[in-house]
């Protein structure tokens, strides 16, 4: 299965190194107050990474730059899942059978359809191309790098 996984320059250097490792899904817990309701915290659940079966970086709504001040798709990953990993391949409503809250990181976002996680590191070897968004002419260029 062919995905793809985007990310910013200082991603794209770790993730050159030692592949996809350190995605994580953000999670929503009720802090119990000596049994009392308490108050909402998020924290992260790791291992998780984020991929999309949509490669077109105007199509990424995750990438709205509110909390951070840079481009989040600066870069597009290639990722080809081998058949006997697919089940490590989560789309929301398997993932939503696992974890019944997770649907909130996925409604109202346009294109989440498309959005998968997979369940564990991603290895260099399922990296098949590397390629940078050319601001100027507005198309993907291939950038080489050693697997």
């Amino acid at each position: 299965m062919i995905l793809y996984h985007f990310c910013c320059e200082r991603d794209m250097r770790g993730i050159r190194n030692k592949g996809i490792i350190k995605g994580k899904i953000a999670v929503q817990a009720r802090i119990n107050n000596h049994g009392k309701p308490g108050k909402f915290q998020t924290y992260a659940m790791a291992g998780w990474q984020w991929l999309t079966l949509d490669g077109e970086k105007e199509h990424q709504s995750w990438n709205t730059h509110v909390l951070l001040d840079y481009d989040r798709t600066q870069y597009r990953w290639t990722v080809e899942i081998p058949e006997r990993d697919e089940t490590q391949i989560y789309d929301k409503a398997r993932l939503e059978a696992l974890y019944p809250w997770v649907n909130i990181l996925f409604d109202g976002w346009d294109g989440s359809e498309n959005w998968r996680v997979y369940r564990g590191p991603i290895p260099k070897k399922y990296l098949k191309k590397l390629e940078k968004w050319n601001n100027t002419t507005h198309e993907w260029e291939e950038v080489p790098y050693g697997r």
